[in-house]
């Protein structure tokens, strides 16, 4: 077995199945890594993989990444000094103006972010942020609704790999631009709650910048075998703390020179 890795590729399997039949079910499991204290980053990217191709075969489509872990405040919380990745599935997306069903979910928290659709693959040996600026199709605005399949959010980055680094659902604006028609360093946000704001703050929140931190997700796609496509859609992180959502709440995100747009929960 290669050193890279602590469990077996068996254990990873069962490990998978595991994690994807408490979505399903909507029932938390305990920790992994209170069960399995080898696991590695790489396990867990495995254990990830194999999550998505049980998902696979029951149909669901990719239609993008999510990156995590993007604030100094969230690494130094989880004790780790790189982002995470997870993959979006159609199935996710919640349309602009529909509801959010919170029975679905089992700890559900909300982030605001800036969402890029590439316009052409980064296929290339070392991806640069003048090529994630040049394959960058359109930016916006969006929500990212995160969740875990463990009783709490008290987690390990190996855990919330494993789980899909924690991608759950989320909702896109509805106003796209080009992305030399902001400057995705100092843009602005502003999150309110049920009518009070939680926060605001700029894209540099973001690895200080949200191209940095896509342009860290390409490079790490390219070492498990895979890249950002054409038409993929990427969450690049957020720009405040997450909030933890509930029936009846209802959040407004209005980034600087896009409409505002809200997302309710029932």
């Amino acid at each position: 077995m290669s050193e890279k890795f602590g469990l077996s590729r068996e254990q990873h399997k069962q490990i998978a199945r595991e994690l994807y039949m408490a979505e399903k079910s909507n029932t938390p499991v305990d920790l992994l890594t209170d069960r399995y204290p080898d696991m590695t980053m790489d396990d867990a990217y495995a254990i990830q993989q194999e999550g998505l191709e049980l998902r696979l075969a029951d149909g669901a489509k990719i239609v993008g990444r999510k990156i995590g872990i993007t604030s100094k405040g969230m690494m130094e919380m989880l004790h780790v000094d790189t982002p995470d990745y997870g993959c979006l599935l159609a199935h996710t997306a919640v349309p602009e103006g529909m509801v959010c069903r919170r029975k679905e979910l089992n700890i559900p928290i909300v982030e605001g972010e800036l969402a890029f659709i590439m316009g052409e693959d980064l296929h290339v040996d070392v991806v640069s942020t003048a090529d994630v600026m040049n394959a960058t199709a359109w930016v916006l605005p969006c929500f990212e609704i995160c969740d875990a399949r463990f009783p709490k959010w008290k987690v390990t980055v190996r855990d919330t790999i494993s789980d899909n680094a924690g991608a759950a659902r989320f909702m896109l604006g509805s106003s796209p631009k080009r992305i030399d028609e902001i400057n995705p360093r100092t843009i602005g946000l502003v999150m309110e709650k049920n009518g009070k704001v939680l926060g605001s703050a700029a894209g540099v929140e973001v690895m200080g910048s949200p191209v940095t931190s896509v342009t860290w997700l390409a490079n790490k796609l390219l070492e498990y075998g895979t890249y950002l496509k054409k038409g993929d859609i990427v969450l690049s992180g957020a720009f405040l703390a997450a909030d933890p959502a509930d029936a009846g709440d209802v959040y407004t995100l209005s980034m600087d020179g896009y409409p505002s747009m809200t997302l309710r929960f029932e």
